[in-house]
């Protein structure tokens, strides 16, 4: 019996120290403003991964049909050449009924990130911005309250553990920022569900 326990001990040792595949928010924008643009980017914090990244849009405003969202635009840099692709975001039921915009990028390739507990030097901070992915859309929103949006990124090889998520007002607007001055100091939400 001991020896099954020590292996099963090591198992579990191995999935802790496991990184996974899995993106992080390197940047996003503070609200979303019906006709402007919004922008956000994220970038691998684990393991390599081919297979592609998924981003997708979903809260109350896209449920009921106040937020339209049509295309999403990705931009990257790999070897010193800027890329781009532009990809119809889909209005599709989730399982549980809900709906959400999404759209797939199986050429976005995931580097493999090393974690360091140690302050990055600049080389590592311009590799590491180097091999972001930025994203565009452009809201309509035609809601007369302000709403929230959670926006989505995971990588197609881990879909749960790799996911990062972040919350994001939504409104019509067009002076948000003149009547929310604050917004500029006060730091991010961070909402779990």
């Amino acid at each position: 019996m001991k020896i099954n326990r020590l292996t099963l001990a090591k198992k579990q040792l191995e999935q802790i120290k496991k990184q996974g595949v899995k993106v992080r928010f390197a940047a996003c924008g503070k609200v979303m403003i019906d006709g402007l643009p919004f922008s956000f980017s994220v970038s691998s914090a684990g393991e390599a991964s081919n297979k592609g990244i998924v981003v997708s849009f979903s809260g109350e405003p896209v449920e009921n049909g106040s937020l339209v969202l049509n295309t999403i635009d990705m931009h990257y840099i790999r070897s010193g050449r800027a890329h781009s692709q532009t990809k119809k975001l889909a209005r599709i039921v989730k399982s549980d009924g809900k709906h959400i915009y999404q759209a797939k990028f199986t050429d976005a390739v995931l580097e493999e990130i090393k974690p360091s507990k140690k302050k990055k030097t600049p080389e590592e901070l311009l590799a590491d911005i180097a091999s972001a992915y930025s994203f565009k859309v452009i809201p309509e929103y035609k809601g007369t309250e302000d709403a929230e949006v959670m926006v989505t990124v995971y990588p197609i090889a881990d879909p749960l553990a790799g996911l990062a998520v972040e919350w994001r007002d939504c409104t019509s607007d067009k002076d948000w920022f003149e009547h929310h001055p604050d917004a500029f100091t006060a730091p991010p939400k961070r909402r779990f569900r």
